[in-house]
């Protein structure tokens, strides 16, 4: 073990990095940054210019340029599962009450705050949590992007569900279950129910 720990200090002194390769270059991750700065670009319309998954953009983002507007201890906005109709994105957020100083902060701060965050229900495993979250208190990785084949729109599982999406392949039953609840189409593709309901049955 020792000698493993050795190695790859060694490695790093020399310029070495391990693991995967990233996603994005340093001149994309730079790119990403200036325009999510700017605030005329969601996290979903960066991810699909350069061609990559939301949560791709979500890890490489810094949150360093962020206000130093205080945060106030606010309990998570849940929402139960089923419960999917459309409501006006605030300007707060719902889950860490951050709120956002400049206009260009808040119109980045409604695009993070529109997708859905899927976690584990604790009180029953059988079922999900819907929570939105905004650049200050996204879920740590993994994470894993449930997008539609056809528009990449969808929600972002967070925690257990993240790990076993990657690791298994397949969605996990209470997340397959909640997406043909609100309406999509999990197999042979997935399909939110903008787009499901243009498939011929």
């Amino acid at each position: 073990m020792a000698n493993t720990r050795d190695g790859l200090a060694a490695a790093r002194a020399r310029g070495r990095k391990g693991g995967r390769p990233p996603k994005l270059s340093d001149d994309q991750i730079a790119l990403a940054q200036r325009l999510y700065d700017a605030g005329e670009n969601t996290v979903a319309q960066i991810a699909a210019m350069l061609n990559v998954p939301r949560t791709t953009i979500y890890g490489h983002l810094s949150k360093k340029n962020a206000s130093a507007t205080s945060q106030l201890a606010h309990p998570a906005a849940e929402t139960p599962v089923n419960a999917v109709a459309a409501v006006r994105v605030p300007r707060t957020c719902p889950t860490c009450g951050y709120e956002p100083s400049t206009r260009a902060e808040a119109a980045h701060q409604r695009g993070d705050l529109a997708v859905a965050w899927l976690h584990p229900n604790a009180d029953d495993p059988g079922s999900v949590v819907i929570r939105s979250h905004c650049h200050q208190c996204e879920p740590e990785p993994p994470a894993f992007d449930v997008a539609c084949t056809v528009c990449g729109d969808g929600p972002i599982l967070a925690g257990d569900f993240a790990q076993a999406a990657h690791c298994g392949g397949d969605l996990p039953a209470p997340v397959a279950h909640w997406l043909l609840e609100s309406g999509w189409t999990v197999k042979p593709s997935l399909l939110c129910p903008d787009h499901a309901r243009e498939v011929p049955r």
